[in-house]
């Protein structure tokens, strides 16, 4: 079982050769181990139908297939289901993924993997953290829409209390409110133990920087009186104004992610209508295009700052990027134009909204804004 990042997301945007087979299953909710077993084989006879006509012998098609169907007899493996189920496979290759958003089943088989139903876990749109602030706990949790990992990050020290082992024990203890969370601090040396604070945090601040990615925004957790120190450290871009108040100790990740969604929803709805407003106000300026032919050069040469692509639609075709030709003529097709461009952007640096074919500007199946 792989976890699913950036990086596993372009090992299969990068995996060329067929047959590559791409699977996505939503499992039911409430789980039902029986009912995903039966679905799943199902989906994997659709697989097998796929490749009656690919030039492998049976042994090589029961070799690609064989990791998969391994899977039906782990009882293990049903018991323990996220929302969704994605399986990749390929002569020589599988990756099996959780997860944490249902999906719609299907299957595709080509010379690359389908990758745009994984593209909302991944984009800069819906990608956010939380950082817990508390004595004895730092915590740091990357989160999407519908997921939330808690990090170990190397570079950033684990604990609050790290700031206080030099000092007094009666100055820890007007600090320290006990397991309330609240803290006091009140007497003649408040400010050098603020500065303390101040610098723990610096540290902080420090450590997160080869962490935190590209403006994604960050949500605070922790009592007030902290909150207020760190915001002075801090020297992150995307820190979040409003935060999460209260000890962030004994909160599950799944508590933290409600409340923290609930902060960041406004701030991506306002994002991504922004960037609807800039593609109507640069389509026809050579600064935005929903072209294909134009848009999928761009994404694999770094061009493109912001793409809208259709989730449930391909547009099957072939990329030469010696001489940025695009064909979609079906004889010569090997992939999905719209996952290519979709991945190249992510590659690049750029945002990516993955949306319904109604939410793409300008009415086609992708929308580009171009860097220049």
């Amino acid at each position: 079982m792989h976890v699913m990042t950036r990086d596993e997301v372009f090992t299969l945007t990068e995996h060329a050769g067929g047959p590559s087979i791409s699977l996505y299953m939503a499992n039911p909710a409430p789980q039902d181990p029986k009912k995903s077993q039966i679905r799943f084989k199902s989906l994997l006879k659709e697989v097998e139908s796929r490749l009656e006509d690919a030039p492998l012998r049976p042994r090589q098609k029961d070799e690609i297939i064989g990791p998969a169907r391994a899977l039906l007899s782990d009882s293990m493996f049903w018991e323990r289901q996220s929302a969704g189920l994605a399986v990749f496979l390929a002569p020589g290759f599988s990756r099996i993924y959780r997860l944490p958003m249902s999906v719609t089943d299907m299957v595709m088989v080509s010379e690359h993997f389908h990758i745009k139903p994984l593209l909302s876990l991944l984009s800069g749109d819906e990608e956010f953290y939380i950082l817990g602030l508390s004595q004895k706990q730092i915590r740091l949790l990357h989160c999407t829409r519908d997921s939330v990992r808690e990090l170990e990050p190397e570079g950033v020290p684990e604990s609050l209390s790290e700031a206080l082992q030099y000092e007094p024990l009666e100055k820890q203890g007007q600090f320290g409110g006990g397991t309330s969370g609240q803290f006091h601090v009140h007497g003649a040396g408040d400010e050098d133990f603020k500065d303390n604070i101040f610098r723990f945090f610096r540290k902080v601040d420090n450590g997160l920087k080869d962490i935190l990615k590209g403006g994604s925004p960050l949500v605070l957790a922790g009592v007030s009186y902290i909150l207020s120190i760190y915001r002075e450290a801090n020297t992150y871009q995307g820190l979040v104004e409003e935060a999460i108040e209260g000890n962030p100790e004994n909160a599950s990740p799944g508590d933290l992610h409600k409340k923290a969604w609930e902060i960041v929803e406004p701030i991506f709805n306002k994002a991504r209508q922004e960037a609807r407003e800039k593609f109507g106000n640069l389509q026809g300026t050579g600064k935005a295009s929903n072209q294909l032919e134009e848009v999928v050069p761009a994404a694999a040469s770094g061009r493109v700052d912001t793409l809208f692509v259709a989730l449930g639609r391909q547009i099957m075709g072939r990329f030469d990027e010696s001489s940025n030709a695009v064909e979609t003529d079906g004889e010569t097709a090997e992939r999905d134009l719209l996952d290519l461009a979709a991945s190249r952007t992510l590659q690049n640096g750029g945002t990516v909204y993955a949306v319904g074919v109604e939410d793409v500007p300008g009415g086609a199946d992708v929308a580009a804004i171009f860097r220049y």
